[in-house]
């Protein structure tokens, strides 16, 4: 397997590298600390994993590298690893299709767990942002004590249901735009009515909904006929 690492802080890098190689067997880890030089690689090598810093300096970084990675890697597991701890933060990055949030402060079980989710199509998300959703933390709630895919797919439509799959398999608006055959502003209308169904606020939520329900699980996001 081999991942690449983009942190501009040196010491994050090594020590990350040495983790991973201790813990991850037949691991090869490339580190980088600028944003130019990540798109290079990605470019000449097959990249299995990335994590990757959230903010770094010089316009290397940020929202919009994170934003561009998924939307030019869609089949790329992207972590993101950052000091930030901020919700919003968190959120924006799931929304845009990351497999994961892991804060600096989070213990190396959090990374691990969220690489093992990643390289098998699921997503990690931190628990103290389900907390902080009292929303999702509801519906969840319904879910454990019982509610089921047959509850949630007679609140949507069957093409709410199609999205809400590929929102979970970590999609974002115009990659399902694309497999889906629809406009990307249709596909917004979509999910704004999806959300408003099942009480919830973003896609972050939707996308969680998701896996507890199983749906990032599926092998065929074709067809989701069994689940109406």
């Amino acid at each position: 397997m081999h991942v690449l690492l983009v942190d501009d802080h040196a010491f994050v890098c090594a020590g990350l590298k040495a983790t991973l190689s201790e813990e991850l067997p037949n691991i090869k880890v490339t580190t980088t600390d600028h944003g130019d030089t990540a798109l290079t690689i990605l470019a000449k090598n097959e990249i299995d994993l990335a994590i990757v810093d959230l903010f770094m300096p010089f316009g290397a970084g940020g929202f919009d590298f994170i934003e561009m990675l998924c939307e030019s890697y869609p089949k790329l597991p992207l972590i993101v690893l950052s000091a930030s701890e901020n919700p919003a933060h968190i959120r924006k990055c799931l929304d845009f299709g990351v497999a994961g949030f892991v804060t600096k402060s989070a213990p190396k079980e959090a990374l691990f767990e969220a690489i093992a989710k990643a390289l098998v199509g699921e997503r990690y998300v931190p628990e103290s942002l389900i907390e902080s959703m009292p929303e999702v933390a509801r519906v969840i709630d319904e879910v454990h004590s019982g509610a089921d895919i047959d509850i949630i797919s007679g609140l949507v439509t069957h093409r709410q249901m199609d999205i809400l799959l590929r929102i979970t398999q970590g999609r974002s608006n115009k990659q399902i735009a694309r497999e889906l055959d629809l406009s990307e502003n249709t596909v917004k209308v979509h999910v704004s009515a999806m959300l408003r169904a099942l009480g919830l606020s973003n896609r972050t939520q939707a996308g969680i909904l998701g896996q507890k329900l199983g749906l990032a699980d599926s092998t065929d996001s074709t067809d989701t006929s069994k689940y109406i």
